[in-house]
């Protein structure tokens, strides 16, 4: 194995520095001498925070590593790095580098205003040679690079996060065999490589850890610092499914807006999936490798896992280094997925790296000295017209930018649908609770209306009167549309035998009886249908009893109103 010198390796993330003191040991073989982590406390996406958050954690790293140290490798990650993968014709060596220049000029956003390399990659189609271009802003480079210098370290080479990870992944899986899947999760973007025998595919995706902080702040109504706080101490990404909840409200909630980012980022997965086995002939991931400081929530590797159907591991970037330094073991145990692109920074150093990006400077790279180096050839300007033609792997920078801009406004436009969401179902469980009391009502109505009515009868008849017969007509049924209003009486007709006594008693019997049955509430619009006339002789009556009848209006109850919003119920 190739030795190496002692150097820095820095990795700038969204939230955190992460430091990598590496040197040979007594073999050549490169060890890690020392490792210094810093929090970046504040926010770096405000304009003129990052320049003093760099520079005071950069000063506070140096401090915490053994020796001193003046150069340094940075990396550098995030949604403003921008990714594509060419494909050009086989030529010589100084023609290729020429056609790598020309495709620069037409791929790169602003290419003037940026800084890039590039890496040949192998080639699976004869005749033709796959590079891969990684840029970034050069002001974004200016502004890191000026902040080390303010803390005495000289930056000599910055690569970019893609490059760093398959510097990592190839030092340290040399026997990995069939489709791997690298997913890095950063605090405000995911890189993702999919690596083949033959061929690498690599896309950064505007979505990281952040976005579950600020879903979190939003939700709990949290400062971002706050919301952070609480992610780490309680935070994990819920199993989904018939899993319980936590029993604390503040953890099981968070875990479920923490599962709703995962899925969107899973959603991104599967697109650049779908897009490497369509357009690259790739095969299907076999293995998922998770890095970066968004993949340390708990349960992070079990949601992949079962939404990609592959295995999921963590990626171990020291599997394969010697460590020494004190503290270094610590910070391993407690983060170790999150050094892969510090470790890939600094295995760059070696000179088998497999992708040494330096965007410091853009050169010439001479593939001869490369090991993913093809043989040269001499193609036609047709060739090359022809593949001017192939589309783009991927969006452009700019692209990248706008969706890391919007991304906030993203995760607040999902929580106010959630909000609208969670108001709407309590909307509808109230509107089924109060149909399910209004039924009970008329439940309710409906079985004690014919004992109301019976007592009525009883009440209000005089001795010596009997009711011999009642029969009930049903009202006509509600029209539609006629909710809330009563429905059409049920017609009750009564006939019964009072006890003859005299003229006048027998005269008033049947309208006293009448006139109290309508006014006892119960029915309505009560008329004499037929009252027997006495027969008389000698002056006297000579009937025991006289029948009678009776007709009235029976009122029903008053029917269920519609649920707001049904449009089929007009009031």
């Amino acid at each position: 194995m190739a030795s190496l010198t002692r150097h820095l390796a820095v990795d700038v993330g969204g939230s955190c520095l992460r430091m990598v003191a590496l040197a040979p040991d007594g073999r050549g073989r490169p060890s890690v001498v020392g490792l210094a982590e810093v929090e970046l406390a504040g926010d770096v996406s405000k304009p003129g925070e990052l320049f003093p958050l760099l520079v005071a954690g950069f000063q506070q790293g140096l401090g915490q590593l053994p020796g001193r140290h003046r150069d340094a490798i940075f990396t550098l990650g995030g949604p403003a790095v921008f990714t594509r993968l060419i494909k050009i014709p086989q030529a010589s060596p100084g023609k290729l580098d020429q056609l790598i220049q020309f495709e620069a000029q037409q791929t790169v956003p602003a290419i003037e205003q940026a800084l890039w390399d590039f890496q040949i990659l192998p080639s699976v189609d004869p005749g033709t040679v796959e590079v891969m271009l990684l840029a970034i802003k050069k002001e974004t480079v200016e502004e890191i690079t000026a902040a080390a210098a303010a803390a005495g370290l000289r930056g000599h080479s910055v690569t970019l996060a893609p490059a760093a990870l398959l510097n990592a992944f190839f030092f340290h899986y040399p026997e990995m065999e069939g489709c791997t899947l690298i997913l890095e999760i950063g605090a405000r973007a995911t890189n993702l490589l999919l690596v083949e025998a033959g061929r690498i595919f690599t896309r950064v995706i505007p979505l990281g850890g952040n976005a579950i902080t600020q879903a979190v702040a939003t939700d709990l109504q949290e400062t971002p610092a706050g919301a952070e706080t609480l992610k780490k101490a309680k935070g994990f990404v819920h199993p989904g499914g018939s899993y319980a909840d936590a029993e604390d409200p503040v953890a099981s909630r968070i875990s479920k807006l923490a599962r709703g980012v995962m899925t969107r980022l899973h959603t991104e997965v599967e697109r650049s999936i779908t897009f490497y086995r369509s357009q690259q002939g790739g095969g299907k991931p076999g293995l998922v490798l998770l890095a970066g400081g968004g993949a340390l929530l708990p349960h992070t590797d079990l949601f992949f896992q079962d939404k990609l159907k592959i295995p999921a591991r963590f990626f171990q970037p020291f599997r394969r280094l010697g460590v020494s330094g004190q503290g270094s073991a610590a910070l391993i145990q407690r983060d170790f997925p999150a050094w892969a692109s510090g470790i890939g920074a600094g295995l760059q150093a070696l000179p088998s790296a497999p992708a040494p990006v330096n965007v410091l400077g853009t050169r010439q790279k001479d593939p001869s000295q490369n090991r993913y180096a093809q043989g040269a050839s001499v193609v036609g300007i047709i060739s090359l017209l022809l593949l001017l033609l192939l589309p783009g792997v991927h969006g452009f920078w700019q692209g990248a930018k706008l969706h890391g801009q919007l991304e906030e406004r993203r995760v607040l436009l999902d929580q106010a649908n959630l909000a609208v969401k969670s108001q709407a179902d309590a909307k509808k469980n109230l509107e089924d609770t109060l149909r399910k009391m209004e039924l009970v009502q008329v439940v309710e109505q409906r079985r004690h209306r014919w004992a109301r009515l019976l007592e009525e009868l009883r009440n209000q008849s005089e001795a010596g009167m009997w009711i011999t017969r009642l029969e009930v007509k049903p009202g006509e049924p509600a029209p539609p549309g006629a909710a809330g209003r009563p429905t059409p009486a049920d017609v009750v007709v009564l006939e019964g035998m009072f006890e003859a006594r005299s003229r006048e008693a027998d005269a008033r019997a049947v309208e006293e009886f009448r006139r109290k049955l309508e006014a006892g509430g119960q029915l309505r619009s009560v008329v004499i249908v037929e009252r027997e006339a006495p027969r008389e002789v000698d002056g006297r009556t000579d009937q025991v009893a006289l029948t009678f009848r009776l007709r009235a209006e029976w009122p029903g109850e008053t029917t269920s109103p519609a649920p707001p919003g049904d449009k089929s119920k007009k009031p």
